[in-house]
């Protein structure tokens, strides 16, 4: 076996810490993302004023954060991943700030709720992108840790969205103020990326070369519980969905507080999320497991929403959206992470990932809309919540029928077989 050079160690160790910088401005633009999508809820009050917007119609425009991710996710992972993650990447941040342009100009609720929907198609668009970096850039033994500060600083957005947006909206004098700064914003970093993103070129390897030799969409019948991780969190979604669209409305009229007091309690639920999305990489490193953080929040989740649709006291509310933010999001790194685990050629994870990214929001689509019609047909909005308590459980049905893949399990598994 020859060993590198002392040079090639060098630039490999260079281009790895290249391969953080650019991760790094592409993860500073992820934060446009939620605080153009989440801040959905606190926005939706003037919304309705402005627009004369139903419950269901607010609820179909939260729907759509789903539905997009649902319509293009698998697609764009089989088609677009043949192209440079670089040029996809900026062509979808491009797109993204012109409709993000165009949720402010929007003179009506239709093309509203087309620009909001062209938006999460930009978005999900990508997504095979950032796979194909993660895997250019990084080693398998820093997956799991790339993959939380992905998801953390998707919650950092959430918590700034649920939190600044209605300082923003003060600042900037509407909603519509605030859908244009972020849009310029967005394409002001699109070409930004042109210049620092850089893609690491690789030297093939035979496993890789066989795989490119395939379809990358047959990976889904070698691993076919990647069906069942894709469908686990789909109730966890829907509920999620439920209460970033309508739970900042109901605190309105149940906690008595002001609008601005509400996005700040809100908060708490992205910063439990914040808290589990760095953590759960590398604490699901440490254990060697990685179901456990499916199953356990698929039990939790349920009694922890029905606590938090009926306290009237503002103090337990926001300890109940801590640690509802904590379940809601500590699966999200592990179902990304997992098919990293499986050592597949990068087409491939992109696919698997994609699978996820169109099943989980075929039934998230459904929280917002099932609670708006609910809330419509009884007139009560806490019915509406309370409809949807159960639907968490799938993380607990679906923790329990996949496989455990973790890395560290993989290798005992394989000392034992040996006899070591």
């Amino acid at each position: 076996m020859s060993v590198p050079s002392k040079q090639a160690q060098e630039v490999r160790t260079n281009s790895s810490n290249y391969g953080w910088f650019v991760m790094g401005f592409l993860w500073c633009l992820n934060l446009v993302v939620p605080l153009a999508a989440v801040s959905l809820g606190v926005m939706l009050p003037s919304m309705t004023e402005e627009l004369d917007i139903s419950p269901l119609q607010a609820g179909m425009l939260g729907a759509v954060m789903f539905l997009g991710s649902a319509t293009v996710a698998l697609p764009a992972s089989i088609w677009l991943s043949r192209f440079s993650p670089k040029k996809i990447t900026f062509l979808s941040m491009f797109l993204t700030g012109i409709t993000l342009l165009l949720q402010g100009w929007a003179p009506t609720y239709a093309v509203l709720l087309a620009a909001r929907f062209l938006m999460v198609v930009n978005v999900a668009s990508r997504m095979q992108a950032e796979v194909l970096l993660i895997h250019q850039w990084f080693t398998s033994r820093q997956i799991a840790v790339v993959i939380s500060i992905s998801i953390g600083v998707m919650s950092i957005g959430q918590m700034a969205a649920v939190g600044l947006t209605p300082h923003l909206m003060i600042l900037l004098s509407g909603w519509r103020n605030v859908y244009f700064t972020l849009g310029t914003i967005m394409l002001v970093g699109a070409f930004l990326w042109m210049v620092i993103g850089r893609e690491r070129v690789q030297v093939p390897t035979p496993e890789v070369d066989t795989a490119k030799r395939r379809s990358p969409i047959s990976v889904l019948r070698d691993h076919k519980f990647l069906w069942v991780l894709a469908a686990a969190p789909s109730g966890a979604a829907l509920a999620f969905g439920s209460v970033m669209t309508f739970w900042p409305t109901f605190a309105l009229d149940s906690l008595n507080l002001s609008l601005t007091d509400v996005g700040m309690l809100m908060t708490l639920f992205p910063a439990g999320g914040i808290a589990a999305s760095f953590l759960a990489g590398p604490l699901s490193d440490l254990l060697g497991r990685r179901k456990p953080f499916l199953w356990v929040p698929g039990i939790l989740l349920p009694p922890i929403y029905v606590a938090l649709f009926t306290t009237k006291l503002p103090v337990l509310a926001g300890i109940l959206l801590l640690v509802a933010g904590w379940n809601a999001m500590v699966w999200v790194p592990i179902i990304r992470t997992i098919p990293f685990d499986l050592r597949l050629a990068p087409r491939e994870t992109a696919v698997a990932t994609g699978l996820s990214m169109t099943l989980l929001p075929i039934v998230g689509a459904m929280g917002p809309p099932l609670v708006g019609a609910i809330q419509q047909l009884t007139g009560s909005l806490q019915i509406g919540l309370l409809s949807i308590v159960a639907f968490p459980l799938t993380l607990l049905i679906g923790g329990l029928m996949i496989p455990e893949t973790s890395p560290h399990r993989a290798a005992q598994a394989f000392k034992t077989s040996k006899g070591e």
